[in-house]
């Protein structure tokens, strides 16, 4: 199943990319960080470390997206990568709770998160779905917020914005990563 995901969040990655090249370098780079960022989560690729890089490069690219992306698109694109950020940290910790996992596995034994022992293959109270739907649903209120507040102040926006088909492309792209990123961390 997390082979199929990731192929899918990947595609998105590759669309939001592709959404963004007709554009300066400066504001498709962040989303080709996020398109790497999403390769460091395959399937068995993707080690505490290498996730923890990825988290922090991502946080970066959130910041430039702030500084140096499209005006008209930097507030949703910027809430993007930083669910993304968050996402791949989460994504981190979940690595780490599975190798520590693993180690007392090996012993024989595992532990929860309440210290109890609990038979062998039980799923890691670290993978539990409800953080990720929680921040799934702070994702939506905030892009909804985004567009809700361009909506109302229009003035600072510039006159010529995107066309429909990047926009198009950026946000369908978006969206199949931030879900996809969360399915795969809220899946045993």
């Amino acid at each position: 199943m997390h082979d199929v995901l990731w192929l899918t969040g990947l595609a998105g990655g590759v669309l939001c990319l592709a959404g963004h090249l007709a554009s300066p370098v400066r504001q498709w780079m962040p989303h080709a960080v996020a398109l790497v960022a999403m390769l460091a989560m395959a399937p068995g690729a993707g080690d505490r470390s290498t996730l923890l890089a990825g988290a922090a490069v991502l946080g970066v690219a959130c910041l430039w997206q702030m500084r140096a992306g499209c005006r008209y698109r930097r507030p949703a694109e910027s809430v993007n990568l930083a669910a993304m950020a968050v996402l791949t940290a989460g994504a981190a910790g979940a690595a780490g709770a599975a190798g520590a996992a693993g180690a007392a596995g090996a012993a024989g034994v595992e532990r929860s998160h309440h210290g109890a022992y609990v038979p062998e293959g039980v799923a890691s109270a670290a993978l539990t779905p409800w953080p990720v739907l929680f921040l799934v649903a702070c994702w939506v209120v905030a892009r909804a917020g985004a567009v809700l507040v361009r909506q109302a102040w229009p003035s600072g926006l510039p006159a010529r914005h995107p066309g429909k088909r990047a926009l198009l492309l950026g946000e369908t792209g978006s969206a199949l990563m931030v879900t996809t990123m969360a399915i795969m961390i809220g899946l045993p």
